[in-house]
């Protein structure tokens, strides 16, 4: 079935550009993003047909981020979460961006920066993994959302690791700090090594992934515990994602 919905999906691109409409360029939460013809093609078709996209991780930045902050950014895709993070935090702060997939590791990063100042956008193009690897196989999955750390016997292309205890000398030393991950079931191995660096920032949007933890449910209890003892509270649930900020002292 998923074979049968390329051709229609690239008839419905092909129509609309003949009228005109742009297939290239969208305005997800009023913010400009580009995805080229050579990128995903389910993910410019849901673009195009203006589907929900990371609906959780959004009104939560939307909500909660503050302009001036700088962010780390954990997954991002072809950067539509990217834009939208730029263009609430303003140009001047720094944003630090990781996304494994060569292929749409420029496609990010271009988003990232379009309404940054040279120099206030670092692409990292790296899978966030704690196996100790210095490369891992990263699998692209069905669409350019779903990309993730190869089980055994999958296909995916070598590409190098990083931690978020590796990415923090990217990050300034001084004001607001935020931490925005989305790294489809690594967060659990990121909340259980990297827990100490959680102490700079000051907001974390977390998207959790239950069904691929070993123990589900439980795992997930686990990461809401490791953040309470790590002085977070929880201030939104959309989904499957949480919102965390540091309690006050």
């Amino acid at each position: 079935m998923k074979f049968m919905k390329r051709p229609r999906r690239l008839a419905l691109l092909w129509v609309l550009e003949r009228f005109g409409v742009s297939t290239e360029v969208f305005y997800p939460y009023g913010v400009e993003v580009h995805v080229p013809k050579h990128s995903d093609l389910s993910m410019r078709y849901n673009l195009v047909r203006k589907r929900p996209y990371e609906v959780g991780e959004a009104r939560m930045i939307q909500s909660f981020l503050k302009p001036g902050t700088h962010v780390v950014e954990l997954g991002g895709c072809v950067g539509v979460i990217s834009a939208l993070i730029r263009h609430v935090i303003g140009p001047e702060a720094q944003h630090i961006v990781v996304e494994a997939d060569p292929d749409l590791a420029q496609v990010c990063g271009a988003n990232a920066a379009r309404e940054a100042r040279p120099g206030a956008m670092t692409l990292v193009n790296a899978a966030v993994d704690y196996s100790g690897a210095q490369t891992v196989r990263f699998a692209a999955g069905h669409n350019a959302h779903v990309g993730h750390i190869a089980e055994d016997g999958e296909d995916g292309r070598d590409v190098p690791t990083t931690t978020l205890a590796a990415l923090m000398p990217l990050l300034p030393l001084d004001g607001e700090a935020a931490l925005v991950c989305d790294i489809e079931g690594a967060e659990l191995a990121l909340c259980a090594t990297d827990t100490a660096h959680l102490a700079r920032f000051g907001l974390v949007i977390l998207e959790t992934h239950p069904d691929v933890y070993p123990r589900s449910t439980e795992d997930l209890a686990h990461i809401r515990q490791r953040f309470d003892t790590a002085g977070f509270e929880v201030i939104d649930e959309y989904e499957q994602v949480i919102g965390f900020r540091r309690r006050a002292m």
